[in-house]
């Protein structure tokens, strides 16, 4: 069984120089690929950046990860010891005067990252773009469209990432603005019954169950059934860090597990991954 996971976060800094740990395992089992969202801009000042990362994941970032600027050209990394890296812009810090992906798709750049916030979300810990820079909500959606725009043009996948339950008008509205860019909804939306009826609504809309692991723990049959009723629109992703191979192996058991149909299992782990990333073979 090939396994590409859609879904992880590769800081530039800190990261890039132990890529390869810890990793040899999982190929033994089948990793062939991963698509990496990489912070190719943020703000200067780390505790800033913080705001903007959930509380959960404080404690596994470097501490000097946010201490200096990224330059993009620098951030896009080779394939890890010959295996594949898909690299996604993440976008959360970009504003107004940085808001031309061109510098970005020069540097290597394929894919860009959307983690739509425009308001505090206590859940996850994160203030939003409201209270961090300012910015109201209708100039956050505008930016956003704007962003997703230049993406299509670019060919780019996007992955968007926003909380249907509370955005689901807005992000329904923008993705089939284009209908020829495949996007991917992670952690379902936050909602399997929102997600269920955007996918039914769209044909190039995707989602992954990166982050949602302990309440698939809960509820292995509501989400064994979620992912056989949409098996060419569900990602293998988990939201891990590069450095914590751990989870990744975590979702590889229980998915597997789960997912008793060989059909259904590839689709998840290996076909809607190559298919949304331009990809022939591993």
């Amino acid at each position: 069984m090939n396994v590409y996971d859609a879904h992880v976060h590769y800081l530039w800094e800190g990261s890039l120089e132990r890529a390869s740990r810890g990793w040899e395992g999982l190929r033994a089992r089948g990793l062939r690929g991963m698509a990496v969202i990489i912070m190719g801009h943020h703000l200067a000042h780390p505790r800033r950046c913080l705001d903007l990362v959930p509380t959960s994941y404080h404690h596994r970032i470097d501490a000097g990860v946010f201490e200096r600027r990224p330059e993009p050209d620098a951030c896009v990394p080779g394939p890890m010891d010959g295996m594949p890296l898909f690299p996604y812009l993440d976008s959360r810090f970009i504003e107004e005067e940085q808001s031309d992906l061109t510098p970005f798709r020069e540097a290597g750049f394929r894919g860009l990252k959307i983690l739509f916030i425009p308001e505090e979300d206590r859940e996850n810990g994160m203030i939003g773009w409201e209270r961090l820079f300012g910015r109201s909500m209708a100039a956050s959606e505008d930016l956003t469209a704007r962003l997703v725009a230049q993406a299509a043009t670019f060919g780019w996948p996007v992955i968007l990432h926003a909380d249907l339950r509370r955005y689901g008008p807005f992000v329904e509205e923008l993705v089939k603005a284009h209908p020829d860019t495949p996007f991917v909804v992670p952690h379902f939306g936050f909602s399997r019954k929102a997600m269920a009826g955007l996918l039914d609504r769209t044909g190039h809309v995707h989602t992954d169950f990166s982050s949602l692991l302990p309440f698939m723990h809960r509820a292995p049959e509501a989400y064994e059934t979620f992912i056989e009723a949409y098996p060419d629109r569900v990602l293998f992703g988990t939201d891990t860090l590069m450095g914590w191979p751990e989870l990744t192996e975590e979702y590889i058991d229980f998915a597997t597990s789960i997912l008793r149909d060989e059909e259904v299992r590839n689709m998840v782990f290996e076909e809607n991954y190559l298919r949304i990333h331009g990809c022939s073979d591993a």
